[in-house]
């Protein structure tokens, strides 16, 4: 920038007040007002004035342009270090040549891509500082710099100090810069780094053409589209889809008129799921997805089952959905699920018929493996488990009850033997008695064996047989006893008539009186012996009626209250007011009823009481009408409960050993049970069962032996 006030400037000013002088004197000589002296004076005064106020005037001008030259300059200084921040930060890198192409600026981030400091470029020739670089775009530079137009090198592969022996792919731009006046002042090269992007570009080429052999290995195809207000745009497809359809893949390249998806697409679904498969698929909700099985229809004419598999992103910027199906041929896996099912059906429909052939078998039965687990049993088997399946345990562990648990020694001696064993197995407790068999199955190797357990209760039948022999051996009894009766009865009414001639002859004089009085009790003990031997002796026969059992309890009460006065003892009733009907002979119910609280009462000391109930319960299965009598007495000997209800057996003074033997045959008639048992709070206790007319008929047993 120039000087201010320049020498023409002074020297103008100089003569413009020389000039402003020389006329004032030339105006006061023309008038003549003043005098020589005094017109030099202030013509020299004049011209002072003028110079200085020129001069001031001057001084301000220059002051000004001084300020405005140096606002330009720090202007100038500004846009200059933020085109240098501007290069600096930006990612590409800038450098300005001269027009010999030498550095005259370069930015951080081309010598950081050269691997350079920027002070080793400025001043050095283009050529001087990355010597094969430079060769390279020397002539770029040059044909720039000569016609103005913008030159690109689409890709430069170089090497640099920032990554020896690498390659390294950039872009570079190159263009002439000139000055305001036109001048041109050099040549400006943008170079951007492409090495990541060719290795992002090659590393995609690479899994395109991995993805493209994976999709072509694959048996399943894909296809995929964009969901625009629920209908499927922009469709595409593996070409994989050939293989599977029979159908070219360029079937499915040309959309539908509305831009849908080519209408093969949805011709090849079989019209029974075509709108299954529609509504699947077009309904997809973002980021959801749908499976479906359905069936497509071949080029061939072939229906096979497919399962497409879909998914749909999320909502894009233009509120569309990105939708891609995997399409699986599962033919073969169909046709085996069928073949799998109607086999499975097949078995289970035979293991159904097995299980309830198995379950129809009455008696429990068991099959074991051979280390002695439960492998299998049938329904009777399991009611003796107590209602569970003990399968996959140990027997040893599992039996806790019989005939299971007395069964262990016979399945060890089985696995001993490997043969086959039939034992009677009886529990003290429930006196229950099993005939249980065990046989030994050798699978074919003898990899696989099994026992088979079957077990079934004898307990009835023995009880039947000892029935029978009982009644065969009462009936011959009481033919006998009935003979030897109707014999003795004669006799005793011979006596007891010559007993009362005796007393009606002599009368009832005092030394006669003991002896009749004896032969009188004789005679009433051996008529009540007689009556109750008649009473074994008789056949089964009487009158049968369905009615209700509490009259007859009563009539037996009343029967007996006299010798219950006479012993002292009370006789405490708790009969239920309903009860139901049974069938009885009344007259024969009457006498055991009798009987049993007869010897209630002769069992219990004076001052006790005898206790009668009645009560209806259910027992296996059945109703029953229950009578309980009992005593004060001592109760049973346990030595004796086995023998009690044989005939004459008695441990009273006086007793025929025939009352419980003849309530026990009645009840039999009647089809009820006796139990005898002791009392956990003293004395005798007896328990009458008769089946309610109600009931049917149970074919379990009900233990009528003493408890």
């Amino acid at each position: 920038m120039h000087e201010f006030p320049s020498r023409r400037q002074l020297l103008l000013a100089v003569l413009v007040a020389t000039t402003l002088s020389a006329a004032v004197e030339g105006v006061w000589s023309y008038s003549g007002a003043v005098s020589p002296p005094a017109r030099v004076l202030l013509t020299a005064a004049v011209g002072l004035l003028i110079s200085g106020t020129l001069a001031l005037l001057l001084l301000r001008t220059r002051e000004r342009a001084h300020r405005a030259r140096d606002a330009a300059l720090r202007s100038a200084d500004d846009a200059s270090a933020l085109r240098a921040a501007v290069m600096d930060v930006t990612p590409v890198g800038f450098a300005f040549f001269d027009r010999e192409l030498r550095y005259v600026h370069i930015n951080t981030a081309l010598a950081a891509m050269h691997g350079l400091p920027a002070e080793r470029h400025l001043g050095r020739h283009v050529t001087e500082v990355m010597p094969d670089l430079g060769k390279r775009i020397a002539p770029r530079l040059q044909l720039a710099l000569s016609t103005g137009a913008s030159i690109q090198d689409t890709l430069l592969q170089v090497e640099t100090p920032a990554a020896p022996g690498e390659s390294r792919f950039w872009f570079g731009s190159y263009l002439r810069v000139c000055g305001a006046n036109g001048e041109v002042l050099g040549v400006i090269a943008a170079m951007s780094e492409l090495t990541e992007r060719m290795r992002a570009e090659k590393s995609l080429q690479e899994h395109e053409g991995r993805l493209d052999v994976l999709t072509r290995s694959l048996p399943d195809y894909l296809w995929g589209g964009k969901l625009r207000g629920g209908r499927l745009r922009d469709f595409y497809c593996t070409p994989v889809i050939e293989r599977t359809t029979g159908y070219a893949a360029s079937a499915f390249v040309q959309p539908a008129p509305d831009g849908g998806p080519p209408p093969l697409w949805a011709e090849m679904i079989h019209p029974e799921d075509r709108a299954r498969y529609r509504a699947s698929i077009e309904g997809l909700a973002p980021g959801a997805e749908a499976e479906l099985e359905h069936r497509i229809i071949c080029a061939d004419g072939r229906v096979r089952w497919v399962r497409s598999r879909a998914a749909a992103s999320a909502l894009d910027a233009q509120a569309e959905l990105h939708v891609g199906c995997v399409v699986t041929d599962i033919t073969d896996r169909r046709l085996a699920d069928d073949l799998r099912q109607r086999l499975h059906d097949s078995f289970r429909r035979s293991a159904q018929e097995w299980r309830r052939t198995f379950d129809a078998v009455a008696s429990p039965l068991m099959v074991l493996g051979s280390d002695g687990t439960v492998q299998r049993l049938n329904a009777a088997a399991i009611a003796l488990f107590g209602g569970m399946d003990p399968s996959g345990q140990p027997l040893f562990t599992a039996a806790s009850a019989p005939p299971w648990s007395h069964a262990l020694p016979l399945v060890e001696e089985l696995r001993r033997t490997r043969a086959s064993a039939t034992r009677e197995l009886g529990d003290p407790v429930s006196r229950r008695t099993w005939e249980v068999s065990a046989t030994w199955v050798e699978e074919a190797g003898g990899e696989d064996s099994r026992v088979i357990l079957v077990a079934t209760e004898v307990t009835r039948l023995l009880e039947l047989q000892a029935s029978l022999r009982r009644s065969e051996t009462m009936a011959a009894m009481g033919a006998i006893v009935a003979g030897v009766a109707h014999e003795v009865r004669n006799p005793l009414f011979s006596i007891s008539a010559v007993v009362d001639a005796v007393e009606a002859t002599f009368g009832a004089r005092a030394e006669l009186k003991p002896y009749v009085d004896v032969l009188r009790g004789e005679v009433k003990r051996l008529n009540h012996l007689t009556q109750e031997l008649f009473e074994y002796g008789r056949p089964t026969r009487g009158e049968w009626v369905e009615g209700p059992v509490l009259p007859v309890v009563v009539d037996a009460l009343s029967a007996c209250a006299l010798a219950s006065e006479r012993a002292g003892v009370n006789v405490n009733r708790e009969l239920a007011a309903e009860l139901p009907r049974v069938r009885m002979d009344a007259r024969r119910l009457f006498h055991v009823f009798r009987n049993v609280v007869e010897n209630a009462v002769q069992h219990s000391p004076a001052g006790s009481a005898v206790r009668v109930a009645t009560e209806e319960v259910e027992e296996a299965g059945r109703a029953w009408v229950r009578c309980t009598v009992r005593d004060g007495g001592p109760g049973f000997r346990a030595e004796d409960l086995s023998h009690v209800f044989e005939p004459f057996f008695s441990k009273r003074r006086g007793g025929t050993g025939l009352g419980l033997s003849i309530v026990q045959r009645i009840l039999e008639e009647h089809q009820g049970i006796i139990r005898l048992r002791n009392h956990p709070e003293g004395g005798a206790e007896v328990t009458l069962l008769l089946p309610a007319v109600s009931s049917r008929v149970s074919t379990q047993r009900v233990d009528s032996l003493t408890s």
